[in-house]
Parts: structure tokens; sequence; C-alpha cells
């Protein structure tokens, strides 16, 4: 059983390591592959079963990423855009800049279609932003750039785009003008209580613990790091 994660992540690697997409007949001969291995693992010798099994966990990992993938589609934005920016307020963290940042969702963009249009967004707050408090779960309205995410900025580096995708991001940029509330908080759904209770535990902590202390400590306990600068 210690071994099954590692087989699992060893197909899920050898996906991501592939050059181009499989058609869909590479996926089907796989599929039939992975049964064909699964039940060799009940037939050969005891000795062999778990060479077999193991081969047919390497399958289901290529499987597992590949559905993954398929999961997280999500329209990318493929030009330059500025413009009007709503959407509803799903995460509080800071940029490398230490500017605070919101992930955006249930986005609408002047001029875009729905069709075309990220379901979600990440934009940095610059500037003065006379609003005191975002709360998690706000319908916000902003004028801003955005620009799809960049792929490395070097053979090997760090691949944002890609990291980008499975977030289901599919623009980022930022705002030098006010964010405004469209809306009062709403919950849409499990994944959003569970961040509007986070972010109410982590001002909870800061409240008590003022400074960079409490911005640790809530980052900590909380996950939400947006009140700690980035010298801590």
């Amino acid at each position: 059983m210690l071994w099954v994660p590692v087989c699992l992540g060893g197909g899920i690697g050898w996906y991501f390591s592939l050059a181009t997409e499989p058609d869909t007949s590479f996926w089907i001969s796989l599929c039939l592959a992975g049964l064909g291995l699964f039940v060799m693992s009940r037939l050969v010798p005891l000795s062999a079963a778990p060479l077999c099994m193991a081969a047919a966990l390497v399958v289901a990992g290529m499987g597992l990423a590949k559905a993954h993938t398929e999961w997280r589609s999500a329209p990318l934005l493929g030009f330059r855009y500025y413009g009007p920016i709503e959407g509803q307020v799903v995460g509080i963290d800071r940029s490398a800049s230490d500017a605070v940042r919101l992930t955006l969702e249930a986005v609408r963009l002047d001029g875009v279609t729905p069709a075309r249009t990220p379901l979600r967004v990440r934009v940095s707050l610059h500037g003065d932003q006379p609003l005191p408090a975002i709360l998690p779960g706000d319908h916000v309205m902003l004028t801003g750039h955005l620009s799809p995410p960049a792929g490395p900025a070097e053979p090997g580096g760090f691949d944002f785009q890609r990291h980008a995708y499975f977030l289901g991001i599919g623009a980022v940029g930022y705002t030098r003008t006010p964010v405004l509330r469209s809306a009062p908080p709403s919950v849409d759904g499990p994944g959003h209580w569970v961040f509007i209770q986070r972010m109410t535990m982590s001002a909870a902590i800061q409240r008590i613990l003022p400074g960079e202390t409490g911005a640790f400590a809530a980052a900590i306990l909380t996950g939400d790091r947006s009140g700690m600068g980035q010298g801590t």
C-alpha cells in the first residue's frame, strides 16, 4: 500500500512530461492496458502480482492527470484587456510586490461574451484604496488591466500559466482605481462558505494579536497571508 501513491505519482509525472497531448486512440489503448494489467495481477503468481499492479497504478495515474486536466478546463483570456471588471471575491492574498490581491469568480468583462470570459481572474490592488475592508464573498467592481497568464520566463522555469490553469485563473492583472462593493457578501456553495470561515477566523486572530505577529499567526492557522508584509 505504501507504493500506491508512488506509482500513481509516477503516472501523473509521466503525463505532465509529455511534449504533446495524446489523441483519443492513445487513451483508449491506455485504458485497455490498465484494465488488462489489473486482471493479470489477479491471475499471475503472487511474486509477479505487485509488478502488474504497480504498472496498472502508473496507467491509472496518467488517467487521473488527464481527467483532472479536462475537469479544470476553462476559458483563457486571449488578449490584453482594459476596462470594467466585476466579480465575486473568492480569494484574498498578497502579490510578490506586497500588494493586496483579489481572486474573482463569476466574472463579467465589458464587451467579452460569457463563453470567452475566464472562470476566475486575479487582480492586484495598487494606489489608494478607500474601501476599508474587502470581505470574503463580496461582489465588487473595478477598472483594471488584464492579460493572459505568462508562461515560463526561462527553459525549465516555473510555469505560471500551467499553475494558473489548474487554479481556474484565466487572466491576471492589476488596478489603480478604487474597488467598489456592488453587492453584499453571498455564499455560493461549500467552497465559498469555507473561505468565509477561514477569513473570519483570520480577522479575529489579527484583532487579538495586532501587527505582524497576528498576521503571521493567521497565516499559519488559516492560510490567509493577506495581512502579512513581504519582509515577514
